[in-house]
């Protein structure tokens, strides 16, 4: 097994602005099914980002530049989500990692390299196990877990009462987007902003452009990630949370949501202590990297610090 990298919070500067925006394409996947997918180019192995649950890939606006410095960088927005098609089944985890496959089978990508937030590391590791070898490598942004158990965490600690959105939180897409940073602890790419909601010729929010029934359908049932499965080079970066990562606005809690807050944080620091265990269990060749205080959101909240870390892996892929 290889030894675990604790790293505390230490977020990069972010630079200077980087490239200008993605080519987008879609791509069929299945009986009229497209799927989003951007282009932000670059040279070396060909990377496809796979986003949460929730999100599209434009969540990767800022990110993506950063990485194709390293290699060639496509984004897959999933069925049900954005501006791909919101069928009304195919949402199992076979079926979405067969979309992964036919991506690649309509691009010409002969071995991807796959880079996952979230939920989508159980896509990758039924990707890997349907279609061993397919994969160059498979990274991990705080995505290795067995997220059929996420349900243990609801059971043993509550979340306190956060924050939701005032009326002038939805007054534009601006105003959205500092919302997030204020509520959630990261800075979201106006286009996913404008990629998840729909708003009026004046700005002011209408409603989510998503399937109100995509989220519900993928984590029903949802099954045990098969990471024993996996023989490509692997790298998984956890973010460990603390009260500030994980509730960014506790400074406005009240003593009982605060009590709550910090059992919260105290049981998932514990329980993603034995995730962790497993994944390395499981996956004893993987490179295991935890950062202490980290937000969840990786690639948003330090996007300088996570491109480099995976970048560094990439380039290792040749040596």
């Amino acid at each position: 097994m290889r030894p675990l990298l604790v790293l505390t919070v230490g977020i990069l500067a972010a630079g200077p602005a980087l490239a200008a925006a993605p080519d987008t394409l879609f791509v069929e996947v299945d009986e009229g099914v497209q799927l989003e997918v951007l282009d932000w180019g670059g040279d070396g192995p060909e990377v496809l980002l796979l986003a949460a649950v929730g999100n599209t890939a434009h969540v990767f606006e800022d990110f993506a530049p950063r990485l194709a410095r390293h290699a060639r960088v496509r984004g897959i927005t999933r069925r049900g989500f954005g501006a791909s098609t919101h069928s009304i089944n195919g949402y199992d985890q076979r079926t979405l990692a067969r979309d992964i496959v036919r991506v690649c089978q309509r691009l010409g990508i002969a071995r991807p390299v796959l880079v996952g937030h979230s939920l989508a590391g159980s896509e990758m590791a039924w990707f890997e196990k349907l279609w061993p070898g397919r994969a160059l490598a498979l990274v991990f942004l705080d995505a290795a877990y067995d997220h059929s158990r996420l349900g243990e965490l609801d059971d043993m600690a509550p979340h306190p009462a956060t924050e939701s959105p005032s009326r002038a939180d939805k007054m534009s897409p601006q105003a959205v987007r500092e919302w997030l940073r204020r509520a959630r602890g990261f800075v979201a790419p106006l286009g996913e902003i404008l990629a998840l909601f729909r708003f009026r010729d004046d700005g002011r929010l209408i409603d989510a452009t998503g399937s109100a029934t995509a989220p519900g359908l993928i984590r029903h049932a949802l099954p045990p990630p098969p990471y024993e499965s996996l023989r490509a080079p692997a790298l998984a970066i956890f973010a460990r949370p603390t009260l500030a990562a994980r509730y960014p606005a506790h400074a406005v809690f009240d003593d009982a949501d605060l009590a709550l807050a910090r059992e919260r944080v105290r049981i998932e620091r514990e329980w993603m202590a034995t995730q962790v265990a497993s994944f390395q269990q499981a996956a004893p060749h993987a490179v295991v990297v935890v950062r202490d205080g980290a937000n969840h959101h990786l690639h948003l909240w330090d996007g300088s610090g996570t491109a480099m870390a995976v970048g560094v892996f990439l380039d290792g892929l040749s040596d």
